[in-house]
């Protein structure tokens, strides 16, 4: 089998291949570009594929990896971000409380609240409520009150919207 693996970094693009029947392996090392990620992708897969003499027609398999989304959530310079969620949910990424150390302690510094990807005003909520584990709509979503939650946070500068509603 023949496969590649590829990890799209800030900096670098690293590109791994393994050709095991003949029992080789091949690495490639390419300029990331950050304004079109697939291109440092497409750049390094055709060094690589050159270097080891396989075409890319004869890959099994590509596994893709990156960190670009973790270091944009890390030194937080990607979009601003709005989320629109289940009426009296707004709060549930801040209290995070499935990752807390110590549940019940009010003395942890916890990265999410003190720098949180989503800023508390860009959380907006609509009134709506399906039932878990079947799916029951308790209260149908409103469309207009959705597009008007949309109007808020485009007015505010939000350039991009996570929809995260209960059970959906």
């Amino acid at each position: 089998m023949k496969r590649i693996g590829v990890d799209v970094g800030g900096t670098f693009t690293d590109l791994y291949l393994s050709d095991d029947e003949r029992r080789i392996s091949f690495v490639e090392k390419v300029p990331s570009t950050p304004d079109d990620p697939s291109q440092g992708v497409i750049n390094g897969l055709k060094k690589l594929t050159e270097k080891s003499e396989v075409p890319l027609a004869e890959v099994e398999q590509l596994v893709h990896g990156t960190t670009v989304a973790t270091n944009t959530a890390l030194t937080q310079t990607g979009a601003e971000v709005g989320m629109i969620t289940t009426e009296g949910f707004r709060d549930i990424l801040h209290i995070a409380r499935h990752k807390k150390p110590h549940n019940f302690s009010l003395q942890q510094d916890m990265p999410w609240q003190a720098s949180p990807l989503i800023r508390r005003r860009h959380r907006l909520t609509v009134r709506e409520r399906i039932t878990a584990p079947h799916g029951d709509v308790l209260t149908p979503l409103d469309g207009g009150e959705v597009r008007e939650r949309v109007r808020e946070l485009k007015r505010a500068g939000v350039e991009s919207i996570a929809v995260c509603l209960l059970h959906s």
